[in-house]
């Protein structure tokens, strides 16, 4: 329950409020959290004359058992708002549960706020960790100085802790300038109607505030789809090969739907992580009805078609482009640089003994790997993904025009890609699955497609 609010001027430029927070476990009756309330305003006063006399001071009582605000979570949001933090205090583990208090004072001049008051990578991992959406932070980056350290093992190291790609840009952006504001995140999304160049990253804006998963424009075009290259390698479901057209440009999601995206849609942690993690790992343990209730939601938060891509789309845009059995190539070795799957390390019969792509039996963070010529990551690998087409035995009488199939058996989906537990036969770019539009596992997530056209 918010105890008071005080404002702090940073660097003269701008005031920015502290909510001090009392955190209690279990919940009290309002009566009794007022008493606290009074109780703890009384304990800081004291505290705080003899920690820190004559200094203007404010608190925060944090709370661990309700997994509420920490230490670390208090620290950083007074730094932002140009307080430091003297210390903490453990308190009682009685009926408030594990509660302690940090107390904050302000910078004692404005060149040591500036200082301290910077934004380090540790401070964008923390947020990021949190919850903090990526425009928000974003938004911090573009109002406050920056200390970002942006090499190539910053960068690799920013992605693993599941930092997003809009805001590693405005990092690297921030970085660059000197520590300036950057001018911008994500560029703007595509006006409806309005022709796109192939290759542009956009995100839509949700009314929530927050922004959708970054898309990325694919071209129309012509295709061959299907067991191109056999050698044994072939399942009858990819015959007969067939030439395929896309007629128009669509937008594809850049990565996977990760944790962060699906969470806005539901709430955090309805979804299983298998104890992976979630922020920018691929959600997991969703079904096909899961995902088409995702890009309904989508679209109500753009005003915008949002859709499963048809299994010709998907295949089109993994194979960019090219007729291997995998975008970089035929060779397995090569695999390990663009998929997370059944590496020489897992102790599967079907597991690629060329190379090992270093996360194991688990997914991993998305964009982890080497993209493909349309700018996609994970098209390999990671996590197989539903598509909106109806299960089909073969390609026989298969529609020719890039559009979804919707006849046949669609009690059961189509699900592209392989996962992080199948191996290089089952991540070629024309391996096809299925399975009940119901079902949910931890090897199956989803991408979306969004048209943008009229």
């Amino acid at each position: 329950m918010p105890l008071q609010v005080i404002e702090g001027r940073r660097r003269g430029a701008r005031t920015c409020q502290c909510l001090v927070f009392a955190v209690v476990s279990p919940p009290l009756k309002f009566e009794t959290d007022f008493r606290v309330g009074a109780f703890i305003r009384r304990l800081a006063s004291r505290w705080s004359a003899r920690l820190v006399p004559d200094k203007q001071v404010f608190f925060v009582l944090w709370g661990r058992p309700m997994g509420g605000l920490s230490t670390s979570s208090c620290t950083l949001g007074a730094k932002l708002c140009g307080w430091r933090a003297t210390g903490a205090i453990p308190m009682t583990r009685s009926v408030f549960g594990i509660i302690g208090l940090t107390l904050f004072v302000p910078f004692a001049d404005s060149e040591a706020a500036a200082a301290d008051d910077a934004l380090t990578n540790a401070d964008i991992v923390r947020l990021t960790n949190a919850g903090v959406g990526d425009s928000s932070i974003i938004a911090m980056i573009g109002s406050s100085t920056t200390a970002f350290d942006t090499g190539v093992d910053d960068v690799v190291e920013l992605v693993v802790a599941g930092v997003g790609e809009t805001v590693i840009t405005a990092m690297v952006k921030a970085g660059a300038a000197g520590g300036a504001p950057p001018s911008g995140g994500a560029r703007d999304d595509p006006a409806p109607g309005v022709a796109v160049a192939s290759g542009t990253v956009f995100r839509d804006p949700l009314s929530s505030g927050d922004e959708g998963p970054a898309m990325v424009v694919i071209p129309a075009g012509r295709f061959n789809m299907g067991c191109l290259r056999d050698g044994g390698a072939c399942f009858d479901d990819e015959k007969p090969a067939r030439e395929v057209t896309i007629p128009v440009p669509f937008a594809l999601s850049v990565h996977e739907v990760t944790f962060a995206d699906y969470d806005r849609f539901t709430y955090p942690d309805k979804v299983y992580d298998e104890g992976w993690g979630r922020g920018r790992r691929p959600v997991v343990n969703v079904s096909w009805n899961d995902a088409r209730e995702y890009v309904e939601w989508l679209s109500a938060q753009t005003g915008e078609r949002y859709r499963l891509p048809s299994e010709a789309e998907w295949e089109y845009a993994a194979r960019a482009g090219t007729s291997t059995k995998w975008y970089h190539g035929d060779d397995p070795a090569g695999l390990c640089r663009e998929a997370n799957h059944a590496d020489r390390n897992m102790d599967l019969a079907w597991r690629n003994v060329t190379c090992s792509d270093g996360f194991g039996s688990r997914t991993a963070p998305v964009g982890s790997f080497a993209p493909n010529a349309f700018g996609l990551y994970d098209m390999h690998g990671n996590v197989a993904e539903w598509v909106a087409d109806c299960r089909n035995a073969s390609y026989a009488g298969a529609p020719t025009d890039g559009s979804a199939w919707l006849a046949g058996d669609c009690s059961l989906r189509v699900v592209r890609s392989g996962s992080w537990y199948d191996g290089p036969r089952h991540q070629r770019a024309g391996n096809r699955a299925w399975s009940a539009a119901d079902s949910r596992g931890d090897p199956v997530g989803f991408r979306v497609a969004r048209s943008i056209t009229p």
